[in-house]
């Protein structure tokens, strides 16, 4: 039976998501990806979470100590391999992201789905497909300043210390997951060129659930930045970019949502820009967009597609984001522009968009990308497709044994 079969294709198909849960792991984009797929999940799928498994037993975390009663054996097993571990990232030789050792009921889930976790089985269980956004490699670099030679020692201590334990690392090349999916395609060159079976990794958007907004005639006045991370996410260059933009238009103006204020050049036009530091989401989600007419993101450090890009999109608002080669290939166009993180070329991108003429067409266009590839009714099924391809193969093997 394949995955197109038509009987198979409706069966409900259970789902353990093995991804951040909000209030339980840190905040980050990660959250945003399992909320996603939890509002809006793939026809036919049910999912639970890693947290509700644990709660109903389900899933058990093996190498811990039982509150009541003595440990097994296999567990006394595994809180040695955990302390191990454990003692290694101390010494901040390898990564921080400790390892998930996990035992699923038997019959209680048809597929696992590991996002970002590392995961090492324990005894049966179910097909695994893992994602993830970027290499771990890219983030410490990036985000937390580890140099080039650290992070190429903590990458080879990672995979030595993944293949003896026997763990799933999503940014390495597959070992027992039957499929990776990674949200570019720069990541997936990286993957195959470290050795991995092409047919195993897959490029996949993100997606946000929601309806589409109304395209917006203009004329834009107010660029917007929304990020908590300011200088990592390209906000100093979208200052300068500003300033050449206001040059040409006075009537510009700059909201900067997320990042405390700062001092500005007294050059810029008072009143011009405005800061709003960290406010509630909704907020963020119910006024302070109406209010921007074009997004900058010029952003040195993400994956895929940020999450305020797809709201932007989702509301006709045209952005202007890096050519960060790890953002989606499929971000690109009149409505989503990729430009240097630089101020000239984004102070380029954004006039452009200030043109009256050019300034509808791709708000149209922005709203015409978001439905056509990140809407979650295409991107769930999408994934749900995949999670079928892979049962289907998993069953087909099993019939030959």
């Amino acid at each position: 039976m394949t995955a197109g079969h038509p009987r198979y294709r409706w069966l409900i198909v259970r789902v353990l998501l093995m991804s951040p849960v909000v209030g339980v792991d840190p905040p980050g984009g990660d959250l945003a990806y399992t909320e996603a797929l939890l509002a809006r999940p793939p026809r036919g799928v049910e999912y639970t979470t890693y947290v509700d498994a644990l709660s109903a037993g389900s899933l058990v975390e093996r190498g811990r100590r039982p509150r009541h009663g003595p440990m097994g054996a296999a567990d006394v097993l595994v809180l040695g391999a955990r302390a191990v571990e454990h003692g290694l990232r101390r010494t901040g030789l390898p990564y921080r992201e400790p390892y998930r050792y996990l035992t699923v009921a038997r019959d209680a889930f048809d597929l696992v789905h590991a996002h970002l976790f590392p995961v090492r089985p324990i005894g049966p269980f179910p097909p695994l497909v893992t994602s993830s956004g970027l290499p771990l490699t890219v983030l410490y670099e990036d985000r937390f300043g580890w140099s080039r030679r650290h992070v190429h020692a903590a990458t080879r201590a990672e995979r030595l210390l993944s293949s003896a334990v026997g763990t799933e690392v999503s940014w390495f090349a597959p070992r027992r997951a039957a499929v990776t999916m990674v949200q570019s395609d720069h990541y997936r060159d990286c993957l195959i060129a470290a050795g991995a079976d092409p047919r195993r990794v897959l490029t996949q958007a993100l997606g946000i659930e929601g309806a589409a907004g109304s395209p917006r005639a203009g004329p834009p006045r107010t660029v917007g930045y929304v990020s908590t991370r300011f200088e990592e996410k390209g906000g100093l260059v979208v200052l300068a970019a500003f300033r050449k933009l206001v040059a040409e238009h006075p009537e510009a103006r700059l909201l900067i949502v997320g990042s405390p204020p700062r001092a500005l050049d007294p050059g810029l036009p008072e009143g011009s820009v405005e800061w709003l530091g960290v406010v509630p989401r909704e907020q963020l989600l119910g006024t302070l967009y109406d209010r921007i007419d074009v997004l900058a993101l010029p952003t040195r450090c993400d994956s895929g597609t940020p999450f305020v890009v797809l709201e932007a999109l989702q509301r006709g608002i045209p952005t202007v984001a890096s050519d960060l080669p790890w953002l989606d290939q499929g971000l690109a166009g009149p409505g989503a522009r990729r430009v240097p993180a630089q101020p000239d070329p984004v102070a380029g991108a954004l006039l452009e968009l200030f043109d009256a003429d050019t300034y509808a067409g791709a708000s149209r266009a922005a709203l015409d990308l978001w439905s056509s590839r990140y809407s979650m009714d295409v991107v769930a099924e999408q994934i749900g497709e995949t999670y079928r391809a892979v049962l289907a193969a998993d069953r087909r093997t099993a019939g030959r044994h």
